[in-house]
């Protein structure tokens, strides 16, 4: 295997993968059938390859499993799960241990935003199927590649990286432009409003917090925004405050994509959905409950299945979701945010997101577009909220109706001080965490 020729033919394997994607969505029987039968040959496939690598070697060991007992999505239960720290400690070993192998890899690094970042190692062949399976994501929303624009954060997930490109290859860049949104240096909500205004994309992606604002300042400021046939909010859960304000504000075309750097993209809600559909032709996402048991309704745990080169297996989002599965195939009715963004308790206790998050839903009527829990100490939680521009409640009324609705969903412990914001920025990766506790 030549890594080096690899990269050099990087964009070509991108399309072949591309061609060989599904298209469309899951809907008939027979759809599903067809799907489960790729996703069950390309378990099987992994897990014979991870067999020969030493880091997987020793969980088949540790299970008293072997690659013939991995033959569907299901199997994967009876393999150990895979944390971001472990993770982390073995892609910094390998790097360590072998620098001349991994010198025409790409590195991909997370932004570190619940703890130390991490490094994933990618081949170029891993590389060109997670681009090749973001590309299908916007095709199968409607997005038409080299005819349609697209404008998008600077440094996303379709940036090319070595490899010589196709005449094609080519066509299709000169129609993709980067916002003026750098995470180091902060754009004002107005330069941004006149970038996509000038520019006008037919497709329009970047985190959801930095959507939120221009939407908010638009709309706050009485002016016009360009509506795109597509948008996706990224990097973040999508609540239903902003959810509803980026329909008002950019139109129905609101393409939810939920996916994570080590992994891809892996489930899709197109506009005009109510759930999403896993990617299952490129990954399997399990979901464990409390005791780490299949379930339906949990922890998120996903294996990209183009990954062969360097396997990542059962992988811990510690994302919250509810599902169900028809013939095999896994669908998600909702996405419930991080189990670890929580506000703990001095018993040791913690309340996470998704019980505030109830709360936040049900007082949409205060016309809050963005709020953020700041947990100071085990005593104080700082409420970080931005006013919509159709709000008719005094600041005052607001701030008691808070206090009145959290303060029993936080066992009445905490004092609550507010802080209002016509923006709240960006944290330094270009996120937003809903909850922040400097309590460790």
């Amino acid at each position: 295997m030549s890594y080096a020729m690899d990269k050099k033919m990087e964009k070509l394997i991108m399309m072949k993968d591309f061609a060989a994607l599904e298209k469309k969505p899951p809907r008939r029987v027979a759809d599903l059938r067809r799907l489960k039968a790729k996703q069950d040959k390309a378990v099987h496939e992994l897990m014979q390859r991870a067999y020969d690598i030493p880091f997987y070697r020793r969980r088949f060991e540790q299970t008293g499993t072997n690659p013939d007992d991995y033959n569907t999505a299901a199997d994967l239960y009876k393999f150990p799960v895979l944390t971001k720290e472990e993770l982390r400690d073995w892609m910094d070993e390998e790097l360590a241990n072998n620098p001349e192998k991994y010198k025409d890899w790409h590195i991909n690094p997370t932004s570190g935003s619940t703890g130390l970042p991490l490094k994933t190692l990618f081949s170029a062949r891993e590389n060109a199927a997670v681009h090749a399976n973001w590309l299908r994501v916007l095709v199968t929303a409607g997005f038409i590649p080299g005819v349609h624009k697209n404008m998008h954060r600077p440094n996303s997930l379709h940036t090319a990286t070595g490899g010589k490109k196709t005449l094609v290859q080519k066509l299709v860049d000169l129609r993709w432009h980067e916002m003026s949104d750098a995470i180091k240096d902060r754009v004002s909500s107005e330069q941004l409003v006149k970038d996509i205004n000038e520019y006008k994309p037919d497709f329009l992606y970047t985190h959801k917090n930095i959507l939120v604002r221009i939407a908010n300042y638009a709309k706050t400021n009485n002016v016009e925004l360009w509506k795109p046939k597509l948008y996706a909010p990224i990097s973040e859960m999508l609540d239903a405050q902003s959810e509803a304000l980026l329909k008002e504000m950019f139109g129905p075309g609101l393409l939810n994509a939920y996916g994570m750097s080590e992994v891809g993209s892996v489930a899709v809600r197109l506009p005009g959905s109510d759930e999403f559909y896993i990617n299952s032709d490129t990954h399997v996402c399990n979901i464990y409950d409390e005791n780490w048991k299949p379930a339906d309704d949990g922890m998120a745990v996903v294996t990209p299945l183009f990954k062969t080169d360097l396997p990542i297996i059962n992988y811990t989002t510690y994302d919250r979701m509810e599902t169900y599965e028809r013939q095999g195939i896994r669908f998600v009715k909702k996405l419930l945010g991080r189990m670890n963004d929580v506000i703990r308790h001095k018993d040791g206790s913690v309340t996470e997101w998704g019980n505030l998050e109830v709360v936040v839903n049900y007082a949409s009527d205060l016309d809050i577009v963005q709020s953020r829990f700041i947990q100071e100490s085990y005593d104080l939680i700082r409420i970080q909220l931005v006013q919509g521009a159709d709000s008719k409640l005094s600041r005052e009324e607001i701030e008691r109706r808070f206090t009145e609705a959290f303060s029993p969903v936080l066992n009445n412990e905490f004092q609550f001080e507010y802080q209002w914001m016509d923006e709240i920025p960006s944290d330094p990766n270009g996120k937003l965490r809903m909850i922040v506790s400097k309590v460790k």
